[in-house]
């Protein structure tokens, strides 16, 4: 193989590991958007329970304090997935 054929070799590998990395790099941006927006989600869901905290009963307000903590776990996990795709 002569040094035109290697430096060819050479750029068509590159070539093709460019293109798969910018698919995954896609996919990976799919994968963060629609976690942060599962976040988002629960993020909201979080703050309709703490404000019921203020309104509901000693009993029931540490029903909604448990699912809300339970909640902000959650958020916190679907955080560092969101963090270790990057």
């Amino acid at each position: 193989m002569d040094t035109r054929e290697e430096m060819q070799k050479i750029l068509d590998s590159l070539a093709r590991q460019r293109d798969e990395l910018i698919v995954q790099a896609h996919l990976a941006k799919l994968e963060v958007m629609e976690e942060w927006e599962n976040m988002e989600s629960k993020l909201a869901q979080l703050r309709a329970k703490a404000s019921q905290v203020s309104d509901s009963a000693e009993d029931t307000a540490r029903d909604v304090k448990a699912a809300a903590k339970q909640l902000a776990d959650e958020i916190a996990r679907g955080y560092d997935r969101i963090r270790k795709l990057f």
